[in-house]
């Protein structure tokens, strides 16, 4: 433990040389834009995301509910929204370096036969699926994805 910690103090002394905590205060960075100026913002590209994933059914009435996803998240869900689904399945708010074809095992959506529409849905971060219950309208599954994202 106490090599971890000298590691991490230099670590933290380099990294306040650098940018000084006065001059972050005065600038009026906090940890969010932080955050931002070292990894970048974070905005999935939705078409990439679909490109490189996985969907099933391809028919029936399954089929439409996966379509209502990929539209919500094309233009219902805002940036930070696709980032909190993004890590809500994956367990990370960003996509892999090299984008989402570099994603394993892909990303998976899924329509459950068993549950409710009144259901939210789930994920399974290790297989990095998101399982949507049978929603009767899009403006639902809009609203279940983002108090499902929001309280991960």
């Amino acid at each position: 433990c106490g090599d971890t910690r000298r590691e991490l103090s230099c670590l933290l002394h380099g990294f306040w040389d650098v940018l000084p905590c006065e001059l972050l205060r005065f600038q009026g960075v906090g940890p969010e834009e932080l955050s931002a100026l070292i990894s970048g913002s974070c905005d999935p590209d939705p078409e990439e995301w679909r490109m490189h994933s996985r969907s099933s059914p391809s028919s029936g009435p399954a089929a439409g509910i996966v379509e209502w996803f990929w539209e919500a998240l094309g233009g219902d869900l805002a940036a930070e929204d696709r980032c909190a689904l993004l890590r809500f399945v994956t367990g990370s708010s960003r996509p892999p370096a090299g984008g989402f074809r570099k994603l394993q095992p892909a990303f998976s959506v899924e329509v459950t036969l068993s549950g409710s529409p009144e259901h939210l849905p789930s994920a399974h971060t290790c297989a990095n699926k998101l399982v949507l219950q049978r929603y009767t309208s899009k403006a639902q599954l809009v609203e279940k994805l983002l108090v499902a994202i929001r309280s991960s």
